[in-house]
């Protein structure tokens, strides 16, 4: 799968705040504050796209409220499993 690498910037209010959600245990503390921040991210991004591909989920309403509703004009049913959206392919096969 390919990955993509993203830069955030944050100020460091907001990444101690963020910090705390993963603050459970000594060892997380001690931690460098980047590496908390980055786990708290990469767990937000995890929800945030189970709630584009996964219609039922918990993490539906989530988006919606985070982002709105109009993500879902661009997703349809997968086909290889009903259970789970996909995003729809892009118009006259370019890449997006």
């Amino acid at each position: 799968m390919k990955r993509v690498t993203v830069e955030v910037t944050l100020s460091e209010d907001v990444a101690r705040k963020l910090a705390v959600l993963v603050e459970s245990t000594r060892e997380v503390r001690e931690r460098s504050l980047e590496s908390r921040v980055s786990e708290v991210l990469l767990e937000l991004a995890d929800h945030a796209q189970q709630g584009v591909y996964r219609p039922g989920s918990w993490e539906r309403p989530w988006v919606v409220q985070a982002f709105g509703d109009y993500f879902l004009d661009r997703v349809e049913s997968d086909p290889k499993a009903p259970m789970f959206d996909r995003v729809k392919p892009p118009r006259g096969g370019a890449a997006e």
